[in-house]
This record gives structure tokens, C-alpha cells and sequence, in this order.
């Protein structure tokens, strides 16, 4: 079980599913109902808000690759 799935199983439910939900929409690439920003200092990194929790990805010519997941604080991005 990698840092991702340990993040996930420690959330609530309810959390869980809409986390789950965003990490799909990123990794299909459908960006339109996401709050999203480009993270300064790279080329190609992105993070996504689901309330306090903050999903960081790197976008590829061909994938989405989740980098990290976790709650915001002053190391998260």
C-alpha cells in the first residue's frame, strides 16, 4: 500500500468519495469543475482544493500522475 491508499483509508466516508471522485476527473483530464492552480516554481505541477485537503499532480503529454494528497498546512505546495 503506497503514502496515497494509507492517506485515503485514514479519511471519513464521505470525505474519501469526493476525494476519490476529483483524483478520477484529474486522472480523465476534465479539469472544468475543479478548483485548480498552477503551482510557481514548476513546469508542470498543478494542485486541486477539496476543502482542506489539497491534491498536487503533475500533467504529462499522454497522463495525470497524482504526486501527493494531503491536508493544507505550510509544506503541502
Amino acid at each position: 500500500m503506497n503514502e496515497l491508499d494509507k492517506f485515503l483509508c485514514k479519511l471519513d466516508k464521505k470525505t474519501r468519495i469526493v476525494v476519490e471522485k476529483v483524483v478520477t476527473l484529474i486522472i480523465l483530464g476534465n479539469f472544468s469543475l475543479l478548483d485548480i492552480k498552477k503551482l510557481r516554481g514548476s513546469q508542470n505541477r498543478y494542485r486541486v482544493r477539496v476543502g482542506r485537503i489539497r491534491i498536487v499532480f503533475e500533467q504529462t503529454r499522454n497522463s495525470n500522475n497524482i504526486t501527493n494528497i494531503s491536508y493544507r498546512d505550510n509544506n503541502t505546495y
